[in-house]
């Protein structure tokens, strides 16, 4: 997810940022299977695309990069994102214009913190999280429980919003 930080950016401490973790482990309940619930009508994988989304090191089978972008996808990944689907709460800590905050990094931008910025790897960082943050003040929790389906409509969004376009 694009991750350009900005020195002027307040960071919150003590208990701004006890809260603000609590809140996000409260919201994702972990990122564990409770995580998962919602509608995934749209979350179809398209006929001649292997669903799934590669793991670590890119292994893992057909990665998101492989699902076609449609309209749906990005509209799944769009609810998810902004927390109407999938039990998604991204825009709490990337803010709702994915601009990033002072919890989690701009998406928007060319730049990446953790990642090259593929579909593939953002798609394994929302699996995986970001346990020990270069810039910012808390982890990101995994998303394990998303469906494939689900995790490639999130990673679809995110690179859309990166770049514009594709």
């Amino acid at each position: 997810m694009s991750h350009a930080v900005l020195a002027s950016r307040s960071r919150p401490t003590g208990l701004a940022t006890v809260l603000a973790l609590s809140l996000l482990v409260a919201a994702c309940g972990g990122g564990g299977e409770g995580s998962a619930g919602g509608d995934t009508s749209l979350a179809q994988t398209p006929a001649g695309s292997a669903g799934g989304a590669a793991g670590a090191g890119g292994t893992g089978g057909a990665g998101a990069a492989d699902t076609a972008t449609t309209p749906q996808l990005l509209a799944l990944g769009d609810s998810i994102f902004h927390g109407r689907a999938a039990g998604g709460i991204c825009f709490t800590c990337h803010g709702p214009d994915a601009k990033g905050t002072a919890l989690a990094p701009d998406l928007t931008d060319a730049t990446w913190i953790n990642i090259d910025g593929s579909r593939a790897a953002i798609a394994n960082i929302v699996r995986t999280g970001v346990l020990q943050p270069k810039q910012y003040p808390g982890p990101m929790p995994p998303f394990a429980g998303f469906t494939d389906p689900q995790l490639q409509a999130v990673a679809a969004y995110v690179y859309s919003l990166s770049h514009p376009g594709t």
